[in-house]
């Protein structure tokens, strides 16, 4: 990942993020076209490329950037601190609420 990505304002990357989650969700990973992702985010495909090499790259970023929102949620709520199987699955859902 090209560091420029992390220089952009927060409301772009945001919207290159939501573009990825969007398009990769809806189809496989094999039929997500940079060229929508990037369409979604309101860029060119060059300049996605540009932050991104390629589609595997932005792929596991996603899936790195959700992991980690994840943890940081069940953090938040103190699933971690907690015993009680039921508890922790209680804490976790009102957290993603």
């Amino acid at each position: 990942m090209n560091d420029k990505f992390f220089s952009l304002p927060e409301e772009k990357q945001l919207a290159i993020i939501n573009a990825g989650y969007r398009v990769f969700s809806q189809n496989s990973y094999k039929k997500s076209p940079m060229s929508e992702i990037a369409a979604e985010a309101g860029i060119s495909k060059s300049l996605l490329f540009h932050y991104f090499k390629n589609k595997r790259e932005l792929y596991l970023f996603l899936i790195n950037h959700g992991t980690k929102n994840t943890y940081q949620y069940l953090h938040d709520f103190g699933c971690f601190e907690e015993e009680d199987f039921f508890e922790i699955m209680y804490r976790g859902f009102k957290g993603k609420g």
